[in-house]
């Protein structure tokens, strides 16, 4: 035990004099204060709405999480990998990021939401297209804005204008008791998108302002990088399916109240990943600096990285079994089942930190596509369990198809990285003999 905790704080004191350090401190810093406001946000949101339509409301959020990587087929990470090997080239990527957002909305608004009202008969339409609107337009715009900062390697900056999203939403949920209890839950859709439409459009100014005016050129977007593009999204779908589609389910094959419970337990766990976001949001750009000498270096990177996720998963599963028991104060009685949610899903911090290791591992060495079928039989597995389980054991089945899922895939990302790894170090030493 004193071997590990000594192996930590030296691996912890070798990063300590880094860039990486700084960007890590940063990044934390300003998730920790998103994440106090984000759960002020949960419980008014919870409590303001009832387990019943906060399940509804969960509920259809998991499904854009599944359309939404695909809006900008993944040029966000094409900006990343590539102004992040030179800045001179972010008018040009950032121009052609912003022109396959505006197209894909459009095929977005066209074929996805008429689709998703046939799939959730019981939701408002124009409940469905508020909530449309807030994530794939305000969240996503959010997003691409902090990835531009990222690509830039001013991590700081754009940690700290992220938490402009937290503000606006938190001052959205207080609005919230102002609606009559019948008509609530459309007139959350209506603040919920206004408080995503509104910090989008200030970050976008913010980045302009900092590194100047997007050109909107065709020729900027390449079939290439929208090649690589795809699979980038198709990774982050897959991962959304795993970690959201269940919620939508419920509402099918239980009931819009179990989706609430698993829906608030979850948030539970959502926001205790919010130190490895951080390490993931610090490393990602390096990996692709790394992965210039292959697997062999993102593998060294990673294993710098594994104590802290490993000592970090062991504190996070701690707090939240300390946690349990407080959930139904926090939340309402009617959410009681869901301190069993948080207690059943505290293990999976220490499954997405190795998940997380290998899988940018893999996308820093350029196996995005790779690591992308990996995650799409996942998530086919994820909603194979849930199919059989859920009308079963209702959320309980929905915990038990995440934990198997996640499990395997992240065996298979780090059981696929192996014979890579000693394929690129046996051609390493074949040419070094060979020179």
């Amino acid at each position: 035990m004193n071997r590990l905790l000594s192996n930590i704080f030296t691996k912890a004191s070798n990063l300590k004099s880094r860039a990486f350090f700084q960007d890590s401190f940063w990044t934390f810093s300003t998730k920790a204060i998103t994440m106090a406001v984000q759960i002020v946000y949960f419980v008014a949101v919870a409590r303001f709405l009832g387990s019943e339509d906060y399940g509804l409301f969960e509920g259809t959020k998991a499904i854009w999480a599944i359309v939404f990587p695909f809006i900008s087929v993944g040029m966000g990470d094409i900006l990343i990998q590539n102004v992040s090997r030179d800045s001179s080239e972010f008018s040009k990527y950032w121009g052609g990021t912003l022109l396959v957002f505006w197209i894909t909305i459009g095929i977005a608004l066209i074929t996805v939401f008429p689709l998703i009202t046939i799939i959730l008969p019981t939701v408002p339409p124009l409940f469905i297209l508020l909530i449309l609107l807030a994530d794939i337009v305000g969240l996503k715009l959010c997003g691409l804005g902090q990835m531009a900062f990222v690509a830039n390697h001013q991590i700081k900056k754009g940690a700290q204008y992220g938490m402009i999203y937290s503000f606006t939403k938190l001052i959205a949920a207080l609005c919230l008791p102002f609606f009559p209890e019948d008509y609530r839950l459309l007139g959350w859709g209506i603040l919920y998108c206004v408080g995503s439409i509104v910090p989008a459009v200030v970050i976008l100014a913010l980045v302009q302002k900092k590194f100047g005016k997007p050109e909107f050129r065709l020729s900027s977007i390449s079939i290439n990088n929208i090649k690589q593009g795809f699979f980038f999204s198709l990774s982050s779908s897959a991962s959304g399916v795993s970690a959201q589609l269940d919620r939508t389910m419920l509402i099918g094959l239980a009931n819009p109240v179990a989706a609430g419970i698993y829906s608030a337990g979850y948030r539970f766990i959502d926001m205790s990943k919010i130190p490895i976001f951080s390490i993931q949001g610090a490393s990602y750009a390096r990996f692709f600096k790394y992965g210039e000498s292959g697997i062999k270096g993102t593998v060294s990177f990673a294993q710098k990285l594994l104590p802290l996720i490993l000592a970090y998963s062991g504190v996070a599963l701690i707090a939240l079994l300390l946690l349990s028991p407080f959930v139904p104060r926090l939340l309402g009685e009617e959410f009681a089942e869901a301190s069993s949610v948080v207690i059943w899903l505290a293990p999976i911090h220490l499954l997405y930190g190795l998940e997380y290791l290998a899988s940018d591992s893999l996308t820093g060495a350029g196996f995005q596509g790779t690591r992308s079928y990996v995650q799409v039989a996942a998530a086919f597995l994820n909603v194979g369990l849930n199919l059989y389980l859920i009308p079963i054991y209702s959320w309980r089945g929905a915990i038990w198809a995440t934990l198997i899922s996640e499990s395997l895939k992240t065996v298979l990302l780090w059981i696929i990285i192996v014979p890579i790894y000693k394929q690129q170090s046996k051609d390493y030493s074949n040419n070094y003999k060979g020179d």
